[in-house]
């Protein structure tokens, strides 16, 4: 399998309520916004180190069980260089002013969650069927880009009432070719 390095490509839409399959994800993708400008260096996968607790002997002075409370947040985050008003009411929120010339900020925050599909450099996939995203404006070599940190949170249930998984992986030799 080829190795999972960088990140390409990046879209975003509404939470899933399926599992994601190879053979969906260029209709899933239609159906998404595509991230059309990322500033160079910003675009990253990251997971957290699991939260562990450790049992201490008390005679010897060493762990004797570990316990894994957490498994680490997975985070996808970029900074888009170029966006509409629109990514910005859609991604931080706001209200759209003049027919989408324009912006305004709100006091009130809000939470919002999206689908996330990354493909990487080596042509692979990443889905996050539910992330939390939070969007706040990036200082980046002078622009003002809208960056985004997109964290994989529990995934809604399917209509059967199985739970979807918060992140899937796919080989991309297996996709069918994404416009």
């Amino acid at each position: 399998m080829k190795p999972f390095i960088g990140l390409k490509r990046i879209w975003y839409g509404a939470p899933l309520t399926e599992v994601p399959t190879i053979a969906g994800l260029p209709d899933l993708v239609k159906t998404m916004t595509e991230v059309t400008n990322v500033h160079e260096g910003t675009w990253s996968y990251t997971q957290d180190d699991p939260a562990t607790t450790d049992y201490i002997n008390m005679l010897t002075g060493q762990p004797y069980y570990r316990d894994v409370t957490n498994m680490g947040n997975k985070t996808i985050a970029f900074t888009m260089g170029e966006y509409e008003f629109s990514d910005l009411v859609t991604l931080q929120g706001g209200e759209s002013l003049e027919d989408g010339e324009g912006w305004a900020s709100t006091s009130v925050p809000q939470l919002f969650y999206k689908a996330i599909v990354a493909q990487t450099k080596t042509g692979n996939f990443i889905v996050f069927s539910n992330a939390g995203i939070i969007a706040k404006t990036n200082a980046a070599e002078q622009n003002l880009g809208l960056g985004v940190t997109a964290v994989a949170m529990d995934a809604e249930k399917q209509e059967d009432g199985t739970k979807l998984a918060a992140e899937y992986r796919f080989k991309g030799d297996k996709v069918a070719a994404i416009a």
